[in-house]
């Protein structure tokens, strides 16, 4: 179905009153005209878009889907079936995730990049633009049966352009240089570049240039007792 303006200033409550049954759509959620939920006529499975929500024009939200609260998008972005995804998150322009995809909270992705089928990304994460990842390691199959996206750890950043093979994964605080491709694990608080990607250096001897203190804007988050957003640890106590 195709969201009208109409249906926008409605969707006050998470049941959406005017929306087709099967999607809900949290309180001062913002869907733009020519944005499309669930299948055609009606989703033949639920959809859930969270509260406070910003989904731009020329968008779809395929069936299945369930997304936390403040999702912001960009425009022509499309989120697949069967995919959840946690507060906070940031798709930018023409970006795709693909199908089965397990996205966590506070994630953000880039514009024109593509998040393969059965990926899984953990909370905190970054990915620039055009960035991808692959998922299958024998194209052209026809069963299909190896079919598996990389697993992004917590809190680790991916560079613009990099490729990020199958069944990879990247490391908790890892960092990925723009260009990359990525075709082996990389371990926890590693820095990787080139092509194939090899390891350069910790993320801890990462310096800022507009001289920042070394490493504090790569240090690992911890939790607020008090239960609030996540803080950063100054360098010089984040272990990698």
């Amino acid at each position: 179905m195709k969201v009208s303006a109409s249906r926008q200033s409605a969707a006050t409550g998470r049941e959406g009153g005017r929306f087709p049954p099967g999607v809900r759509v949290g309180a001062g959620a913002l869907i733009d005209d020519d944005v499309r939920i669930g299948g055609e006529p009606f989703p033949r499975k639920g959809v859930d878009i969270g509260r406070g929500a910003r989904i731009r024009a020329g968008s779809a939200v395929e069936d299945d889907v369930h997304i936390g609260d403040r999702l912001e998008t960009g425009r022509n972005i499309v989120i697949c079936e069967d995919t959840s995804m946690g507060d906070d998150c940031h798709l930018g322009n023409n970006t795709i995730v693909g199908s089965g995809s397990r996205i966590g909270d506070r994630v953000h992705i880039g514009a024109n990049c593509y998040i393969a089928q059965l990926t899984t990304i953990e909370d905190d994460v970054t990915i620039a633009p055009g960035v991808c990842f692959a998922n299958d390691p024998h194209p052209g199959s026809a069963t299909q049966l190896c079919m598996r996206g990389p697993t992004i750890e917590r809190a680790a950043q991916i560079g613009m352009n990099a490729t990020i093979l199958p069944f990879v994964t990247i490391g908790e605080r890892s960092l990925v240089g723009a260009g990359s491709v990525v075709t082996r694990s990389v371990p926890t608080g590693l820095v990787v570049a080139g092509n194939p990607a090899r390891i350069l250096k910790s993320v801890a001897a990462v310096s800022c240039p507009l001289d920042l203190a070394a490493g504090e804007y790569l240090a690992a988050p911890r939790e607020d007792p008090d239960g609030g957003e996540p803080r950063r640890l100054p360098a010089r106590d984040a272990r990698v």
